[in-house]
């Protein structure tokens, strides 16, 4: 039996669009991803978010902040969703449910617990600000009418994990982007339109370069990957359960490598993040930070499609 697909309505901005900004916010976490594979462990973890709606312009010119979003409560909302993680109580003020484009649910792994999915907090998170902007715009407009499209909300949350994988100094990264939307029945949900994942920074060492005294010893080389979905359950699933072995494989490998350059490392990594641990997309960039004295990095950028090796 096929899906059933719930058609969901966007609404366009119509006028200004302004952004309230929560920037390398602390949120440990009660329990998340741990590198040492250990299971309910509690986990450094920093957010930023930027909320954007339409808009300040009233607030501004009347000099009233009770015509704008009020970031603290924002922020207490946030944090008593972050302490209750995993197990967050049901019916969070402002909380509205999670959709894909099509309108399924982004419900998380089911096999997947102790807070391990990092994607469905960052959902939960950008659902509770899109939530709370929904309803403090529709409380502006009671105030002052046609003030703020009401609408109209767009929320981008990025969750940086420092130590989620011992051979990443840049930890695991998590972004997504939501948008207000309304399904056939007009009740309001976050649709996620963006989604992906970054692993920043493994560290190899390898013998890369053409000059002669690179041949001699081995090197540090900085690499990252990217990796975009298409914001469903099974897409994240599938990227949750291989990250920590494919960081661990990339390490392993390109430090067994005698490439001369750069390119050649990026698209080796990328033929190992796609056709062997079976992304359909991913963004490479590889840096050696001794190339140059006065240069924290150099280094080159590729993005591949699994298709692209086939």
């Amino acid at each position: 039996m096929g899906e059933c697909r719930t058609i969901i309505q966007i609404p366009s901005v119509t006028g200004l669009v302004d952004h309230i900004c929560l920037r390398n916010v602390q949120l440990p976490l009660p329990s998340g991803p741990d590198a040492w594979h250990r299971l309910g462990r509690r986990q450094p973890c920093t957010m930023s978010l930027k909320l954007s709606w339409s808009s300040v312009s009233t607030s501004a010119k009347e000099d009233d902040v009770s015509l704008s979003l009020d970031y603290g409560k924002l922020y207490q909302r946030i944090d008593k969703l972050v302490q209750e993680w995993p197990n967050p109580q049901e019916g969070l003020e402002n909380q509205i449910s999670v959709v894909d484009i099509h309108g399924q649910p982004a419900n998380g792994s089911p096999d997947m617990g102790h807070g391990e999915d990092i994607s469905l907090l960052a959902g939960r998170i950008g659902s509770l600000a899109l939530g709370y902007l929904h309803e403090r715009s529709r409380a502006i407009n009671a105030i002052r009418p046609g003030a703020a499209q009401q609408d109209f909300g767009q929320c981008e949350v990025r969750l940086h994990l420092p130590k989620a994988l011992l051979r990443a100094q840049g930890g695991l990264v998590h972004r997504i982007l939501q948008v207000l939307g309304n399904n056939q029945v007009d009740a309001t949900a976050a649709v996620v339109i963006e989604d992906e994942f970054r692993i920043e920074n493994i560290r190899c060492h390898c013998i890369i370069g053409v000059n002669t005294h690179e041949r001699v010893e081995k090197q540090a080389v900085m690499v990252s990957l990217k990796i975009k979905g298409q914001g469903n359950d099974h897409w994240r699933k599938h990227f949750l359960d291989i990250y920590q072995e494919m960081t661990r494989v990339i390490a392993e490998e390109v430090d067994k490598t005698t490439f001369k350059s750069v390119e050649t490392v990026v698209v080796f990594i990328a033929r190992l993040a796609t056709v062997d641990f079976g992304n359909d997309l991913v963004t490479v960039r590889a840096e050696k930070p001794n190339a140059l004295a006065f240069a924290e990095g150099t280094g080159v950028e590729i993005t591949r499609s699994r298709s692209f090796f086939c």
